[in-house]
């Protein structure tokens, strides 16, 4: 992308956008605007700011603010709850099996 991503974006769409520029969207290790953080998380920008000493970010210059994909994902693995319900089922066929 070349240039940031806003809410604003998503609720007007101008062109179409191939099914690999999505994944490569959500596969690669970027950085993320506040804006972006917020589309990909599925908040508002105004929860992003309230949260921001909990959530793992880079301040450039002063105010610009950048979030890693990586490290939000791995941020956002402590607050799941309960296991994959695919797993469980996995787990129980495996118990049921053993006798």
């Amino acid at each position: 992308m070349d240039r940031e991503l806003t809410q604003q974006d998503l609720k007007q769409p101008t062109g179409v956008v191939s099914i690999r520029e999505v994944l490569s969207f959500f596969d690669c290790d970027r950085f993320f605007t506040k804006a972006e953080l917020a589309v990909y998380l599925s908040v508002s920008t105004r929860t992003i700011e309230k949260h921001l000493a909990e959530i793992p970010h880079y301040r450039l210059h002063g105010s610009m603010l950048r979030f890693r994909k990586s490290e939000i994902d791995e941020w956002a693995k402590s607050f799941r709850e309960g296991g994959n319900s695919l797993d469980r089922i996995a787990d129980e066929a495996i118990e049921s099996l053993k006798g």
